[in-house]
């Protein structure tokens, strides 16, 4: 991955995204009062959980990390469609595969065929946080290469016949009924399928998966953020449009900070990878960590940002513990 990619991508959507909670939360009076046990205890049993794997294994702190990733890549996308079934009146139609299933459908299996593929060229954090399925797998007596080749033609041709059936039931059903097609929930479902299919299975590329998935998730959450930050000052008192940008931009000026902050320390305090963009704004005054009470501390305190924003997101979104989400975002 060239360092430009990584400093665009990475660190300016994928890490930045993530520090936009905190204007959606601790930078929120309310939201702070509203969900202030939450906000006090995430961070910390974040840290006290995973310090105790990162110091058990660190190999398991990754694969938890990584799976708890890909959940809550899992859930946002499913948050979104729901918002756009929400804006479209939440109607029920009968239909044989309902919105979640396809949605849920356009991402697992992709994830499915990474577990049982193991000749990707990115990984999600590190080389070997998922589970090694085909190492399993081939202690199976009848398990072969054809065997593999066989499951995943299988499983592509089932992949887009669902989604394929899922499009034909949502335009035929809308059709039938003379009822306002829902654009936004389908090309959600359709894109987010899309991407997550092209990025793991297709071009099997590092620059390709961060580009569909990474873009992907940290573009809509941090717009989401900013739309719901800035409508809730308008719902007390007008702000104008140019009040509205100069909010937007001081905001992402603030979370691209931090991120260069949280990378920095990263870089520094372990892997030494990203050196060659450090050293041109800060020099590092020590040596990397080399003692593994001191690694497990540091991932664990580092990971801390990450993890608390995975806990938040799954509860600061439900409109039945927060009438702003129906005031705002679903008006």
């Amino acid at each position: 991955m060239p360092l430009w990619f990584w400093v665009l991508i990475i660190l300016g959507i994928d890490v930045t995204h993530v520090w936009s909670t905190l204007f959606r939360t601790y930078l929120d009076k309310e939201e702070f009062q509203t969900h202030k046990k939450l906000l006090i205890s995430a961070p910390l049993a974040g840290l006290l959980i995973f310090f105790a794997l990162a110091f058990f294994s660190t190999a398991l702190f990754w694969t938890i990390l990584a799976y708890l990733a890909v959940y809550h890549f899992l859930k946002q996308q499913y948050g979104f469609m729901q918002i756009y079934r929400a804006k479209y009146g939440f109607i029920n139609l009968k239909k044989r595969i309902s919105d979640k299933t396809a949605i849920y459908i356009g991402m697992l299996y992709p994830v499915f065929y990474w577990h049982l593929n193991h000749d990707r060229h990115f990984n999600w954090f590190i080389d070997g946080d998922f589970l090694n399925v085909r190492e399993f797998l081939n202690n199976i007596p009848l398990w072969s290469d054809s065997v593999l080749s066989i499951i995943n033609q299988t499983g592509t041709l089932l992949y887009f016949g669902i989604l394929a059936y899922w499009l034909y039931e949502e335009i035929s059903i809308h059709q039938k009924h003379n009822l306002r097609f829902p654009w936004g929930k389908v090309l959600w479902v359709m894109t987010t399928a899309g991407n997550w299919y092209l990025g793991i299975i297709y071009f099997n590329s590092d620059l390709a998966f961060s580009l569909t998935n990474v873009v992907a998730h940290g573009v809509p959450y941090m717009a989401l953020i900013f739309f719901y930050v800035e409508g809730k000052k308008q719902l007390k008192s007008k702000v104008t449009c140019y009040r509205v940008v100069i909010n937007i931009c001081l905001m992402i000026s603030v979370i691209f900070v931090l991120a260069i902050g949280e990378e920095y320390l990263w870089d520094m305090f372990l892997f030494r990878e990203n050196e060659s963009f450090f050293s041109q704004l800060f020099s590092y005054p020590f040596p990397a960590i080399q003692t593994s009470l001191m690694q497990a501390l540091a991932l664990a305190m580092l990971s801390v940002p990450q993890v608390t924003h995975y806990i938040l997101d799954g509860f600061i979104w439900k409109a039945r513990t927060n009438p702003y989400v129906k005031t705002v975002i679903l008006q």
